[in-house]
């Protein structure tokens, strides 16, 4: 019989939290309202990022949920697994305002309540394009364009030859 079937994510729930902490403000303090589950089964995709229904949210008291293809998982390497949550979680966007603190006088970002279902939406990718368009017509849309400026300024460039090429020196250590 053929499904889906689902298990915690453990694993996708500590590498999330140490994300969340250098880079997702927004979800300090709902890291408890996130759900991470593999999923088994045939899929075309390695990772999701929802926005629980009423109905998910009284059964299991999470307001989003990350899923995790777990036959993708199980071929990534750990910075490609890092990669895939910091992914996901930035799907999450969460309503805010600014206030200016009464001890420090500066401005901070106020999250609304974590447990209020208005206060969460789903962010979609800053760019959708083929490779093909931007070979023949360049950067022409301004998404596209900051795109390639943070792909420019990036610390660390992954690519699929540096992946390539540590499973071949694993392969070789391994011989």
């Amino acid at each position: 019989m053929a499904g889906a079937f689902f298990k915690e994510a453990t694993e996708v729930r500590e590498i999330a939290e140490d994300i969340i902490d250098k880079y997702h403000p927004h979800l300090q303090d709902a890291k408890d309202v996130i759900g991470y589950y593999f999923r088994e089964g045939a899929s075309d995709w390695a990772g999701k990022a929802k926005k629980c229904t009423a109905f998910e949210r009284y059964v299991t008291g999470k307001m989003l949920f990350v899923f995790i293809n777990a036959e993708a998982w199980n071929a990534m390497k750990h910075e490609q697994r890092v990669a895939l949550v910091d992914h996901e979680l930035c799907h999450f966007s969460r309503k805010s305002f600014k206030d200016v603190d009464p001890e420090t006088k500066e401005w901070i970002t106020i999250y609304e309540d974590k447990n209020e279902s208005d206060s969460w939406s789903i962010r979609e990718h800053d760019v959708e394009e083929f490779s093909d368009v931007i070979k023949r017509h360049g950067l022409w849309d301004t998404g596209i364009e900051k795109f390639a400026a943070a792909v420019r300024e990036a610390d660390y460039q992954m690519s699929l030859d540096d992946i390539e090429r540590e499973e071949k020196r694993v392969l070789r250590a391994v011989k």
